[in-house]
């Protein structure tokens, strides 16, 4: 019973779970008061992009799944929009990092951002079509271009954070 616990404890995606649940509540107390230019920061779409860089799209997409889930329990939009929103941008931020040959600290920080400005255009797309009005509007661009200002600054230290997360566990000898 102890080791199916301990073994528990140890997958990388319930580690993902507990950063998310972190970054969460940064993002509904801090980030949610803290809104330059009128924008809200969005440390979620953060987590997302940066589970894309960190291990490749298909671990990017499950765990923008993740923390898409995470997010619509705190929202009033339908279930599971946010949850497919951030698993194309850990998908799309994974994919484009697979073009780069050799990874820097700024390829990273642009892919963040890309990511990042991507999933800004594709949350009020998906809004849309479940039919929520007023979302196009000029204050997209503003939005666009803070959020990936800001997430692209934090996507390394994001990285490092999701590598840790979504590292194997360690093999038992």
């Amino acid at each position: 019973m102890i080791d199916r616990l301990v073994a528990f404890s140890e997958a990388r995606y319930t580690r993902l779970v507990l950063v998310g649940l972190i970054f969460l509540g940064l993002q509904t107390t801090l980030f949610n008061e803290m809104r330059p230019f009128g924008v809200c920061l969005q440390v979620m779409v953060l987590l997302a992009a940066a589970s894309g860089l960190a291990r490749g799209s298909e671990a990017g997409a499950i765990a923008g799944f993740i923390v898409g889930l995470l997010y619509d329990m705190v929202l009033t939009t339908p279930m599971g929009l946010c949850a497919a929103v951030f698993a194309i941008i850990g998908y799309l931020a994974g994919y484009a990092h697979s073009f780069v040959h050799e990874s820097t600290w700024w390829s990273r920080m642009i892919l963040g951002a890309a990511a990042s400005g991507m999933g800004m255009v594709l949350l009020p797309i998906a809004f849309a079509i479940t039919g929520t009005d007023g979302l196009f509007t000029t204050h997209i661009f503003v939005v666009v271009l803070v959020v990936a200002i800001f997430n692209g600054l934090l996507s390394v230290p994001a990285e490092l954070i999701c590598r840790w997360a979504l590292r194997e566990p360690a093999a038992v000898r």
